[in-house]
């Protein structure tokens, strides 16, 4: 296990750890909290037979008189549903039952991981929202399904599906969650018409382009992902992560979750494989990938989205939402957009988001989507808040960190993209096996004569030369990356590294990965060119190309405030 997967694990453990503690403090006296376990079946042919754990939060004033909305929630990869006891007290607090529960293949919950398939993970989801909404049968007070709990009653139905169809055992229902409990809210939303609206968090809209990304294609909302180079310590750690979760009980109790893909459905140790292996997705490999992501089935999603992306994420970056954005408004769903300061791998910070205590008043993002389950669920009359909300990390503020946040009406309002002259001139760059990432390639803007505001994505042209390849594997990787050099020399990575996979002397259009950052005066813009990158893997071949920043093109803050 290499250093970087140690650490990934770790900060699962750790978080692991921190959540089951907060159980103790998760139910004060007016509310309550019953575990149940869920008979479920699921699967393409609805054949799987599995067994889901929950925790079902219930607000005191809760009655079949006065019936109430609800919250369905589940765990990011390699937690469990206990990770949520905080969120889900803090909901039936806010007037919401929450139903917090295991996905499949984690916690207590069996059956295998399928990476947030509709087919599996959206169905069962499906059966949990049935159960929201009155259906007997599914819920169980014991994990050997032998004793039938009482069907709900005190959670509002609703006549307002989203295919505009009254439908059986309907909840007025919204889904929130974080990373893998985010993807399959998109997943349950496409396969369940019952669900309202949906608030993910840290997600993906393409995995092939989160796991082996390429700046010249980007995600499905805008081409096609998982030619480029596989994040290796993020690959490694996952798979690790999904085979470690049942632990010898989990195996023991069920052999047949060990082969032929241990803990995960039997596609995903390939498309994993062979990504590490080759250093890239094969076809097969990505589509699959992309088959367990919301671009390929985003028509299918058609209630309210409250998009929530983290500004510093080493795994789904700020092109993720964008891609999901975009394909929502252009067709006509209501979406807004955050983006917050932390994402995976990254450190919290003060006034956003404590996920063991959360807090409407203290904490930025929780009233943001409580403000929007309160309009989408409760019909409150809550004001629609700006549609596109970024966080600005040199405004100084106390308590709640709104007051570091700018708006604008959308997107695209936000910022302009505007050319940035660079240095001129070619550069040899090493790529393959052998390539250091500190033997990059740099070129350089004129110091800045006043603050720069970068809102979203640089695009940079690259011109190539002495890249002729005959086969995807032997192709050059180039890593483009931008940088804020100070006055005395320090430079300051802005937003991530993207690789591109080059077969042939061309010019290539890279959009590196939105950020957030102010320039300020007497610094400059700096792009650079390397053959690798740390957390990647990079070029099988040995190659020398020779390679020119052509142009850069910096989306500049319409308010540069």
């Amino acid at each position: 296990m290499t250093r970087a997967l140690t650490a990934v694990a770790a900060s699962v453990v750790a978080l692991s750890a921190a959540t089951v503690q907060g159980i103790a403090d998760a139910a004060p006296g007016d509310i309550s909290v019953t575990p149940l376990w869920f008979d479920i079946a699921t699967g393409p042919d609805g054949a799987q037979r599995c067994t889901i754990e929950g925790d079902l939060y219930r607000p005191s004033s809760a009655s079949a008189a006065t019936p109430v909305p609800a919250v369905l929630s589940t765990n990011g990869f390699g937690l469990t549903k206990d990770g949520l006891a905080g969120t889900g007290a803090m909901l039936a607090e806010q007037g919401y039952a929450a139903l917090m529960y295991s996905g499949l293949g984690f916690g207590d919950s069996t059956c295998t991981v399928g990476l947030d398939n509709p087919e599996w993970d959206g169905r069962a989801a499906q059966q949990l929202v049935s159960f929201l909404g009155g259906a007997a049968g599914i819920a169980h007070t014991d994990p050997a399904l032998k004793n039938p709990a009482a069907a709900v009653d005190f959670i509002q139905t609703d006549q307002r599906g989203a295919s505009g169809e009254t439908l059986a055992h309907d909840p007025r229902v919204g889904m929130l969650g974080g990373s893998y409990g985010g993807a399959v809210q998109f997943a349950a939303a496409a396969t369940d018409p019952r669900i309202d609206t949906i608030v993910p968090m840290i997600t993906w809209n393409d995995l092939s382009y989160s796991l082996s990304p390429d700046g010249a294609v980007g995600p499905a909302g805008q081409g096609k992902g998982g030619t480029g180079a596989t994040k290796s310590t993020w690959v490694t750690g996952l798979a690790a992560i999904g085979v470690l979760s049942p632990g010898v009980e989990g195996y023991l109790a069920d052999p047949s979750r060990i082969f032929p893909c241990p803990n995960f459905s039997d596609t995903v140790c390939p498309a994993l494989g062979i990504s590490l292996v080759q250093g890239f997705a094969g076809v097969e490999e990505a589509e699959y990938l992309q088959s367990t992501s919301v671009a390929d089935y985003l028509d299918e999603v058609r209630v309210p989205v409250l998009l929530m992306q983290a500004q510093h994420d080493s795994l789904f970056d700020l092109q993720e939402a964008t891609a999901t954005y975009h394909g929502l408004k252009q067709r006509g769903v209501e979406v807004s957009m955050i983006w917050h300061y932390r994402g995976h791998g990254g450190d919290p910070i003060p006034g956003e988001l404590n996920e063991l205590a959360p807090n409407r008043d203290s904490d930025y993002l929780v009233s943001r989507y409580l403000d929007w389950f309160d309009r989408h669920l409760k019909d409150a009359p809550v004001a629609p808040a700006p549609e596109f909300s970024w966080f600005r990390d040199w405004v100084s503020y106390e308590g709640n960190s709104e007051p570091a946040y700018a708006t604008a009406p959308n997107l695209d309002a936000a910022a302009v993209l505007t050319g940035l002259p660079l240095g001129p001139g070619a550069h040899s760059v090493r790529s393959g096996p052998d390539a250091n990432p500190e033997d990059a390639a740099a070129w350089t803007s004129e110091p800045l004569t006043s603050d720069l505001v970068q809102v979203g994505a640089p695009q940079v042209t690259l011109n190539v030369s002495g890249a002729s390849a005959a086969t995807a594997a032997d192709a050059a990787v180039l890593f483009v990356t931008v940088y804020d050099l100070a006055p005395d020399g320090t430079a300051t990575r802005v937003g991530n590294p993207v690789p591109t996979r080059v077969s042939s002397d061309t010019t290539v259009e890279v959009t590196v990965p939105g950020a957030v950052h102010r320039f300020e005066p007497g610094h400059r813009v700096q792009v650079t060119v390397a053959g690798a990158a740390d957390g990647f893997r990079s070029g099988l071949v040995p190659r020398e190309v020779s390679v020119a920043v052509a142009g850069l093109g910096l989306p500049v803050a319409r308010d540069a405030n």
